[in-house]
């Protein structure tokens, strides 16, 4: 790694030209005031080495300040040969072997933008020297020959950072540490080595994949291919076993049908004229039959007759004797009558018949409040509950039922309006129900044409109600008026949905008297205003008519209501029976005043109805005795007779049926017969002109044995026909020949594919050997690095530590591993890299170690750095641990630091430069002052 000697400026920033500025010195000290152009000289030096600025600053930003069009900034740099190769400078690989190296950056406005390129040449040369030079370089070539140097990317990183990260890299997580490692120490060859591996592995695996993948595919459409051509086959297969059945089959088994059927009619022919004799025997015994059936039903008639003119007789008789008997047993009733009333007789007539006549009166208000109002009520009600329950038909009003009924039978089709109202919002029911309340009764014509038949039968029967002929549907409105929540199942009368159209829906009174004079409203209580003035067209809940949430309602309220009516009812029974005792009571105290003057006026009539009486009811016992007789013998006497009716009845029946049969089996025989001929004829006329096949009887049987009949192969056929007609069938017969060429071609490619997986294996192994070689360049980088840092601690009085790096032969562990620094400060326990336990000086010392670390060649030798204000909120004793240890390293410093009273911060340094503010009435700034340390001082602070 090389170090800077001197450096040049040439407008940049608010700086004219500064010359040789020297920086050939291992500390030095950029001292100034905030704002006097520190980081802007640091700036420079980034520039220069192709590095982005600090603080989101550009060199943009510092050519732009100059005002010209051009800016230079020129460093010495120092190319000496490290070690005792002469050959081994920095700069080699770059063609330059001088001990010196001048660093050109030249900044220019192309444009409107400013653009930077840079040039090396070997040895001091000015800047005078190159202007005509023409192998300028790109920033990217630039930065690789720095690289070559000994400035790497990472260590670009590291001067990079921005004025006060200098402990930046103590809070590295140890992933991050390592790869900064390994990208600083680590063989560039060997990572680009494993990078290639992998990418090959990468690319050669991803070939493969894809190769499978269109292999997989090909062998895809080749399965797809051979289902074609199975499908194909099977189509062709088909096709012909539908001809050979067309063709041959179904003529030869057809052929071999009608043999067998000839023979079997001939066979059956024979059997049915045996059929016909055995009919005409049997009908000869069934008329047989008929007779001895008809001698049993007229012996069963006879008999039942004789018991029935017994039954007459006696009867007439008992009828003589009951009325014999019945004012005799009345005249024993009024006895009877008459000695219970004379028990009773009460003295008090007077108050008694006074209190029996106000009763009597109470019972009559009674029964016609229970009769009149209540029963009939609750027997109207009931038949409307079970009517909405759908167990009976809702009753119409006389009128309507008188009306409906001369409609059905005059053929006039119609419907009621109830029938095809639905209320859709249960809040508008009872409005509903108001306005539609006289329309009930509105009958709607299915046909307009009816219109003048049923205006007639209207003015026969007296019918009060609109008939409706015209009929319009319904528009679905979804406004305010009473007809958005009416649905009409069918078309309904124009005039009634206008009706409704007009009619708004409020919900109070208040609401529509904010409505216009001229505009219809209605409440959900059904108060209805119009142009006649307001008026209330409520309807109780059990009324209600229309749709079937009203018939729901009025369900509800019936049920409701019956329960108290029947108590009603109840009250009053038991009331009305109570005064009927009374009354009975009253009564009976009345008559029996009279009734003993009576029983003894009457006393020979009542004993003479007493003589009489005993012989009737002997009379009466033995008739009535005969007749008990009589039943059972008549009840069966009617039985035989009804059974001997019947077996004559189903006697001259199965005779009928007998004759009809064998009336309709000669018919029959007759026509068969004749048929038969015709087709035994058409036969023996064609039996020459037959394909041999079907004369000869082998093959016929077994078609017959392979097919069964006619029936089946026509069901083949059939369903041959609708297999056949699907439009999945592969009918193309290229098929085939795709299929042996697609066949033929992945063969070939299945040897292609096995030698490209072949491949694909050795570009793993060359990987895994690659990520060896990487694992033993990191084990080696990381030995070099944890050795740095370890010299430079014991430099500074600090134990530094590195954990073991846990390396496996795997990416994804590889990934994962990181590198774990420690460190001890004065004898105290171990802290991490950024674990928070560290003070502010032993961060700034943490992070100079690591920095520095990275700065140190494998011979001792360190780079330069950059440090923006290293002591920044340190104190003296951590200032001078600091110095110290920058004194005691081999790296180039070029740090900066605001003005302090603080003398120990220029310790260290054997170069001071001082910068100054540009001042408000000049046009470029001061230049850069130098102080240098005697040598002798310097050798005394080393000492």
């Amino acid at each position: 790694m090389f170090h800077i000697k001197s450096l040049e400026l040439v407008h940049w920033d608010y700086w004219q030209r500064i010359k040789n500025i020297p920086l050939d010195a291992k500390i030095i000290t950029i001292a100034g005031q905030n704002g006097s152009g520190k980081t802007t000289l640091l700036d420079a030096l980034r520039t220069l080495f192709g590095l982005e600025c600090s603080m989101g600053r550009s060199y943009k930003h510092y050519a732009r300040h100059s005002g010209q069009q051009t800016s230079w900034i020129r460093a010495v740099v120092d190319n000496s040969a490290v070690g005792a190769q002469i050959s081994n400078r920095p700069f080699r690989l770059s063609g330059l072997y001088d001990d010196d190296v001048t660093l050109f950056c030249k900044i220019e406005k192309n444009g409107g933008d400013w653009k930077r390129q840079y040039l090396m040449r070997g040895g001091k040369v000015e800047i005078e020297e190159v202007q005509e030079a023409n192998d300028w370089l790109g920033v990217e070539n630039y930065r690789k020959r720095l690289s070559h140097a000994g400035l790497s990317s990472a260590m670009g990183k590291v001067l990079a950072l921005e004025q006060g990260e200098t402990d930046k890299l103590c809070e590295y997580a140890p992933r991050q540490l390592l790869d900064l490692v390994f990208q600083v120490f680590g063989d560039k060859e060997v990572l680009d080595a494993y990078d290639d591996a992998k990418r090959h592995q990468r690319d050669t695996e991803t070939e493969l994949q894809h190769f499978e993948t269109e292999f997989d595919a090909a062998k895809t459409n080749l399965e797809g291919l051979r289902l074609r051509v199975a499908n194909y086959h099977q189509w062709e297969a088909l096709n012909k076993e539908k001809r050979d059945l067309q063709e041959q089959v179904l003529p030869t088994l057809q052929y071999h049908e009608a043999l067998e059927h000839a023979a079997a009619t001939s066979q059956s022919l024979r059997g049915s004229k045996r059929f016909l004799k055995t009919q005409d025997e049997g009908l000869s015994e069934r008329r047989q039959q008929l007779a001895q059936q008809a001698q049993k039903l007229t012996e069963a008639q006879q008999g039942e007759a004789g018991l029935e003119a017994e039954e007459s007789g006696l009867r007439e008789k008992l009828q003589q004797i009951n009325t014999k008997l019945k004012p005799q047993e009345s005249l024993l009733e009024q006895k009877t009558r008459l000695q219970k009333l004379a028990a009773e007789a009460d003295a008090d007539v007077a108050n008694v018949a006074d209190d029996l006549e106000k009763k009597e009166a109470e019972l009559s208000r009674n029964k016609q409040e229970r009769d009149a109002p209540l029963s009939s009520r609750i027997s109207a009600e009931m038949e409307t509950i079970s009517a909405l329950q759908g167990k009976s038909a809702l009753a119409d009003p006389e009128n309507v039922r008188l009306m409906r009924r001369a409609l059905n039978d005059a053929g006039i089709s119609h419907c009621m309006l109830p029938e095809i109202v639905e209320v859709t919002d249960q809040k508008w029911q009872g409005a509903v129900e108001g306005v539609l309340r006289g329309y009930t009764s509105v009958i709607l014509l299915d046909k307009a044409s009816d219109a003048s038949a049923a205006y007639r039968v209207g003015e026969k029967q007296r019918y009060s109600h609109f008939i409706v002929p015209d009929r319009i549907n319904a528009p679905s409105v979804k406004d305010d008026s009473l007809l958005s929540v009416v649905n009409f199942t069918a078309k309904a009368p124009g005039w009634l949905i206008e009706q409704l159209q007009r009619i708004e829906t409020v919900d109070s009174i208040d609401k529509g008297m904010k409505n216009a004079k001229s505009q219809e409203w209605i409440t959900p209580d059904a108060y209805h205003f119009e142009r006649r003035g307001g008026r209330s067209l409520f309807v109780e809940a059990s009324r209600y008519r229309f749709g079937s949430a009203g018939r729901t309602q009025r369900l509800e309220a019936l049920q409701k209501s019956l329960p108290r009516l029947q108590a009603q009812e109840d009250q009053l029974t038991i009331k009305i029976s109570k005064l009927a005792g009374e009354i009975s009571s009253y009564k009976a105290r009345l008559a029996g005043v009279d009734a003993a003057k009576e029983l003894s006026a009457r006393h020979a009539e009542f004993e003479e109805a007493t003589r009489n009486t005993q012989p009737l009811k002997q009379q009466r016992m033995e008739v009535g005795s005969r007749l008990g007789e009589l039943a059972p013998l008549l009840k069966s006497a009617t039985e035989q007779r009804t059974v001997a009716h019947l077996k004559w009845e189903q006697a001259k029946a199965a005779i009928a049926d007998a004759e009809a049969q064998l009336r309709g089996s000669e018919k029959r025989h007759a026509e068969e017969r004749k048929a038969q001929f015709e087709t035994l004829k058409a036969m023996r006329a064609t039996w020459h002109k037959l394909p041999h096949n079907w004369k000869r009887s082998s093959h016929r049987k077994e078609l017959v044995a392979e097919h069964e009949n006619v029936h089946q192969i026509d069901l083949r056929l059939r369903s041959l026909g609708n297999i056949l007609g699907r439009d999945d069938w592969e009918i193309d017969s290229t098929v085939v020949d795709q299929y042996v060429r697609l066949n033929a071609l992945l063969q070939g490619r299945q040897a292609e594919t096995d030698e490209r997986r072949y491949q694909n294996n050795r570009a793993m192994e060359a990987t895994i050997n690659a990520r060896s070689a990487y694992m033993d360049r990191l084990r080696y980088t990381i030995k070099a690095y944890s050795k740095n840092i370890k010299q430079l601690g014991e430099l500074a009085g600090i134990e530094v530590h590195t954990d073991p790096v846990k390396l496996e032969n795997d990416d994804t562990q590889l990934a994962q591993a990181g590198l774990h620094v420690r460190f001890k400060f004065d004898g105290k326990g171990a802290i991490g890299m950024n674990d928070g336990e560290a003070s502010g000086g032993q961060q700034v010392m943490k992070s100079l170690i690591l920095l520095i670390g990275l700065l140190k060649s494998e011979d001792g030798s360190g780079g330069f750095v950059f440090i923006d204000e290293p002591f920044a909120h340190l104190d003296i004793r951590n200032i001078q641990l600091v110095g110290e240890f920058l004194k005691n390293t081999d790296a180039q410093y070029l740090m900066t630091t605001p003005l302090t009273h603080n003398t120990d911060v220029y310790d260290p340094s054997e170069l001071t430069l001082i910068t100054s503010k540009k001042k408000k009435d000049t046009e470029w700034a001061q230049p850069i002052f130098v102080l240098q340390r005697k040598v002798e001082k310097i050798k005394d602070a080393r000492a």
